[in-house]
């Protein structure tokens, strides 16, 4: 696997049921675990390695900021324990 939970992966994501958003360059599929804040999760792949993810493009507040705890749970809502794909193109700091 190209990355270690300590890394965070870049990725545009979608529930299995939605169609692709974009091409990519690798692709993780497993359950949502964890949420850190608005837009970095944890996933579960099939293989029992967990994948921290941190969406592309989405600037949330973090989770001290005004509204953080907000986006936290809204994103919660949305994937928390759903079976989700994430279609990875870079390996951040």
């Amino acid at each position: 696997m190209r990355a270690q939970f300590a890394a965070v992966l870049l990725a545009t994501f979608s529930t299995l049921a939605l169609g692709s958003a974009q091409a990519a360059e690798w692709t993780v599929t497993g359950r949502v675990v964890a949420i850190a804040d608005g837009d970095t999760l944890t996933m579960l792949d099939d293989a029992k390695r967990q994948h921290k993810i941190r969406l592309a493009g989405i600037d949330a507040p973090e989770r001290r900021q005004a509204f953080g705890q907000r986006s936290r749970e809204r994103l919660g809502k949305l994937v928390h324990e759903k079976r989700v794909e994430a279609r990875c193109h870079k390996i951040d700091r």
